[in-house]
């Protein structure tokens, strides 16, 4: 898997990065994945809908609890990482790789303004576990 592009993240933990083929990757942090615990299903988003920049694309079920998948900007999903329907845990060993949910086209390249690169975001997670 080739992701060429930075990292960038939402305020409710999903990350985006731009992929070798100008699309773009979707997934949690490892902050997210280590909050949940072991992963044992995720539930995608429909391919080929739009959906809008803080829409519920989908939930990750783990042995914890179940958490919801937002767009972190909006986008059309292209496809799905079908790696993870009997391999979960790579969310959780590989969460800004192999562990991607979905592959999607940028609906509006300016929603990126709006989320945090690596750094900032490290930053608000350390404020939120003060």
């Amino acid at each position: 898997m080739a992701i060429n592009g930075e990292f960038y993240f939402a305020k409710s933990h999903e990350w985006i990065a731009k992929n070798a083929n100008d699309k773009f990757y979707v997934g949690i942090s490892d902050f997210a994945q280590s909050e949940l615990g072991d992963v044992v299903y995720v539930s995608f988003p429909e391919v080929g809908k739009t959906y809008e920049k803080g829409d519920k694309i989908g939930e990750i079920e783990s042995v914890k609890s179940v958490s919801e998948i937002y767009a972190p900007v909006s986008l059309k999903i292209i496809s799905i990482n079908s790696k993870l329907n009997d391999n979960p845990e790579l969310i959780n060993q590989q969460p800004y790789d192999t562990g991607f949910i979905a592959e999607a086209e940028v609906s509006d390249s300016s929603d990126m303004d709006g989320l945090m690169d690596k750094n900032a975001y490290e930053s608000f997670i350390t404020s939120i576990h003060e």
